[in-house]
């Protein structure tokens, strides 16, 4: 039933029940009813698939069959039931079959779908805004790339812009997440064609994403000889979850023309597989070991680390989250080639062509 998440509930709030191969319900708790308004007499005396919405019956039904097969399990499965007042709930099942019995329990995810359709409307409806923030060369003194950052426009007229952490982990969830990388990539294409060498962060989603890699490789196909200075920033994060794919997606990529940087650096438990396996230009440094580097030994220490493993691998390292003058010093003497931050630049709208 999906580990121990799929097995944690609240009795009082969560839905509990059996069902038999006829695909009714044998048993429920309370919750049934506080949340549906039916009563428990009225839910069990008819097939559930009646309460069902009409769109999500057809999947439902795919699934209850299943209940014949011992030791089946449905873990995350999602449709809408019916109210007693005419509206429809959003439901989460996790669910075990002993041949015979479905045991399982539902959560209510409601609010969450309502706020996933929000935020779909919100990016796909041009509230999706495109940020960009400069790196310095510390050597040349001047700026040579920049990075793009997602933040969404508020609902309301002249509210405060949102920021990614506020939206991307949502985004991530939801399955969005493909739209907003989709968008970043091309506008850093867009940047790079303008002579403005643009990085661009990548979810682990995307790099996973055949079709949406499709249309990247088309786009820097005919970005001719400015795919050089399009920067894919791929998160320890995203490489782990699925190392092979993002290998792909480099090679296929890195073949065309463009580079990449491997962000957080240091924040994992493979960094030095990665530098192996992905055609890597730049190393990130997280701001979680630059913002407290003047008074962190260890930090220090890290740092230090980073520019020498990077500099036996050839590679280049960029320096997050710097915002003071101390802090750019020790970076400059560490021996770090680019930095970003609230002291080189603010992140600020993309200005259109």
């Amino acid at each position: 039933m999906g580990g121990n998440r799929g097995l944690a509930f609240d009795i009082e709030r969560d839905l509990l029940c059996m069902a038999d191969t006829g695909g009714h319900f044998l048993s429920l708790n309370a919750a049934w009813e506080r949340l549906l308004g039916w009563s428990r007499e009225e839910l069990m005396s008819r097939p559930f698939i009646e309460f069902v919405h009409p769109e999500d019956v057809g999947r439902t039904a795919e699934m209850a069959v299943m209940v014949e097969r011992p030791d089946y399990h449905v873990v995350d499965f999602e449709n809408r039931y019916r109210t007693k007042d005419g509206g429809w709930r959003w439901l989460r099942w996790n669910a075990r079959s002993d041949g015979q019995t479905w045991f399982a329990v539902a959560f209510d995810i409601t609010d969450q779908k309502d706020a996933e359709g929000r935020l779909r409307e919100a990016i796909t409806g041009g509230r999706l805004l495109a940020y960009t923030q400069p790196i310095l060369d510390q050597r040349l003194d001047r700026v040579v790339q920049e990075e793009l950052l997602a933040r969404l426009e508020s609902a309301e007229a002249g509210g405060p812009v949102i920021a990614a952490d506020d939206f991307l982990p949502a985004a991530e969830r939801s399955g969005l997440i493909g739209l907003v990388d989709r968008r970043m990539a091309t506008e850093a294409i867009a940047l790079a064609r303008r002579g403005r060498p643009a990085g661009v962060n990548l979810s682990a989603r995307t790099l996973g994403d055949e079709a949406l890699t499709a249309d990247v490789a088309d786009e820097l196909s005919a970005a001719g000889a400015s795919a050089r200075d399009v920067v894919f920033e791929i998160t320890e994060t995203a490489a782990v979850e699925n190392l092979d794919a993002a290998r792909e997606f480099a090679a296929r990529l890195a073949g065309i023309g463009c580079r990449f940087a491997l962000d957080d650096f240091g924040t994992g438990f493979g960094s030095l597989a990665y530098l192996r396996h992905l055609p890597l230009e730049f190393l990130k440094i997280d701001a979680a070991f630059v913002s407290g580097l003047t008074r962190s030994e260890a930090d220090q220490a890290l740092v230090r680390s980073i520019v020498a493993t990077a500099r036996e691998f050839g590679l280049r390292t960029v320096a997050e989250g710097v915002e003071d003058a101390d802090t750019l010093r020790m970076l400059s003497h560490f021996g770090v080639d680019h930095v970003q931050g609230f002291l080189i630049g603010r992140p600020r709208p993309v200005v259109p062509a």
